[in-house]
């Protein structure tokens, strides 16, 4: 019985750990520069300069990230589009963080983030489309 109360009380203590780094890490809020070297520090990207941002591409989580570069009227701005399975069924969905204080900025970053969202949409739609014409 103490070899069973020992492992409990092991488990219990990791589970306690996995909670506290958990909490720790949710209330360090992300900034650009934090999530910039996260991505480059992942395996096997692809990087791309483009005029109006730095586009990532990162194979192991089926996604895509722009970094808004300085000069732009969304900088500083993260956006991140994935391909999202969900069982049978592909999703695209986009998320994204503004880090600046201007309202201007804020405007052309929610602006963008929208249209990125009607992208998706488009998307869903033409899987759809053609899911529906797979089934004839």
């Amino acid at each position: 019985m103490s070899k069973m109360k020992s492992w409990f009380a092991r488990a219990m203590a990791g589970v306690a750990l996995s909670f506290a780094i958990a909490s720790a890490q949710a209330t360090d809020a992300p900034t650009f520069e934090s999530i910039w070297q996260s991505v480059n520090a992942m395996p096997d990207i692809r990087r791309f300069d483009e005029p109006r941002d730095i586009r990532i591409e990162v194979p192991g989580e089926n996604a895509v990230y722009f970094f808004t570069k300085p000069g732009q009227p969304e900088y500083p701005g993260v956006f991140k589009r994935s391909i999202v399975g969900t069982g049978v069924t592909l999703d695209v969905q986009t998320q994204g963080m503004f880090f600046g204080d201007a309202a201007d900025a804020k405007a052309a970053f929610e602006t963008l983030l929208a249209k990125f969202r009607a992208q998706d949409a488009e998307i869903r739609a033409k899987m759809q489309e053609k899911k529906v014409e797979e089934k004839k």
